[in-house]
């Protein structure tokens, strides 16, 4: 059994059912998934150094970051002073937040490389072994837009780090992604994400090692106890399930 396992990305690595992290996690003696629904990657680094600072990294442990689209923001606001996940900057998205009229994708593709480098020399600097990932292309929603200028280097030296196939991406090369997805039974509303079965095949082909007994058996469970009624059924369902099997393989599990 290895040590701890920390992961962060978006709603593509915490979500209503288990996402590729689960299966990982079960690998592991301490499991902490700490993505965040909506987050862009500034708020991806955010979280890390909150949990570089609380649980302090080691040569020991193992960090993997499943990036998000470059095409978002976040922002606190001086009346909650909470941190906001905007998600992608769209018209209507935009258009709720003041924030978002100020902002655009060069400043945006801007932020997120220096979010992807710092921590890439983070996680240098402490000698952990880390994979980065990517949920959606990086310029989701602005598929005509070319870098230019100081940033387009930086883009450049950030797009090179990432190994594996952009997730969303691999969804709809490999399956008929669009029919598979979750539809809701309370509002007929299509879910956007990929499957517990997308993740899961996602995981056997590119990190097989990670899939043993235990993991099958804990995608079995939940394949056969997911619900589309609701997102809150599912999700309590999940997490019952999740609670109960890394407590039974004595994992310690944070999903804070």
């Amino acid at each position: 059994m290895n040590k701890r396992l920390f992961t962060f990305g978006c709603s593509f690595t915490s979500w209503k059912w288990p996402t590729w992290n689960d299966y990982i996690g079960l690998n592991f003696d301490e499991y902490y998934s700490l993505g965040c629904g909506g987050a862009d990657n500034k708020n991806i680094l955010y979280r890390l150094l909150q949990a570089d600072r609380k649980y302090k990294f080691t040569s020991n442990d193992c960090v993997m970051v499943m990036f998000t689209s470059f095409n978002r923001m976040s922002y606190v606001s001086e009346k909650d002073f909470w941190i906001h996940n905007i998600g992608d900057l769209v018209d209507h998205n935009v258009k709720a937040h003041p924030m978002g009229k100020n902002y655009n994708f060069a400043t945006a593709v801007y932020d997120s490389c220096i979010a992807i480098q710092s921590i890439e020399s983070i996680l240098k600097s402490k000698n952990i072994k880390y994979k980065f990932l990517q949920s959606m292309k990086h310029d989701f929603y602005n598929d005509d837009f070319k870098m230019s200028g100081d940033v387009k280097e930086d883009l450049d030296y950030c797009l090179g780090l990432f190994k594996y196939p952009v997730m969303e991406n691999w969804c709809y090369e490999n399956y008929d992604f669009m029919k598979e997805k979750v539809i809701w039974k309370d509002e007929g509303n299509q879910d956007g994400h990929p499957t517990m079965k997308h993740h899961f095949d996602f995981v056997e082909e590119f990190f097989p090692q990670y899939i043993t007994d235990k993991v099958i058996e804990y995608y079995d469970t939940q394949q056969e106890n997911f619900s589309d009624e609701n997102t809150e059924q599912q999700e309590e369902i999940y997490k019952d399930i999740q609670k109960e099997f890394f407590e039974n393989e004595k994992i310690k599990i944070n999903t804070e």
